[in-house]
């Protein structure tokens, strides 16, 4: 009876070693801002893409060359740290703008991150059951404007 109790609880330390867990309220807030990057269309457009993050809510916008908003949609997301990753779940998405206005997605996604430097750093297909392909995308954060100095 010993025995097993010893490996119970062994194995109890041993998966929480390895699971993830709910992230602390930092990771939240170095999350928050507005991050940017650029893409391209089908055609090789050029694409400017904003994700506002904040109250673990994310609010992503495509531009294209002129400026026009082409799509938008939010979602609300989940931090979480493993040993080694941090991983981002967003789950509840809606799309606000563009042709597939007023659709929703409630399956969670999830991808690993780091944030260092003013780089938001998101690489999908990595994790295990992930049947997305291999990507990867860099984001910079967006500076807020300075207020002018009196002289």
């Amino acid at each position: 009876m010993k025995q097993l109790l010893l490996i119970i609880i062994f194995l109890t330390s041993v998966s929480k070693v390895y699971s993830a867990e709910l992230a602390p309220e930092e990771d939240y807030q170095n999350l928050e801002g507005i991050w940017i990057r650029n893409d391209q269309d089908s055609k090789g457009g050029p694409l400017r893409v904003e994700q506002e993050i904040k109250q673990k809510i994310s609010t992503l916008k495509v531009y294209d060359r002129n400026g026009q908003l082409i799509h938008s949609h939010q979602a609300k997301f989940q931090l979480q740290r493993m040993t080694d990753v941090n991983v981002f779940t967003y789950y509840d998405l809606e799309v606000l703008e563009g042709p597939n206005k007023g659709k929703k997605l409630k399956t969670p996604q999830s991808f690993v991150y780091r944030v260092r430097d003013g780089q938001f750093i998101q690489a999908e297909g990595l994790l295990r059951n992930d049947k997305r392909p291999l990507r990867t995308l860099i984001w910079w954060k967006k500076k807020s404007p300075e207020p002018p100095q009196d002289v």
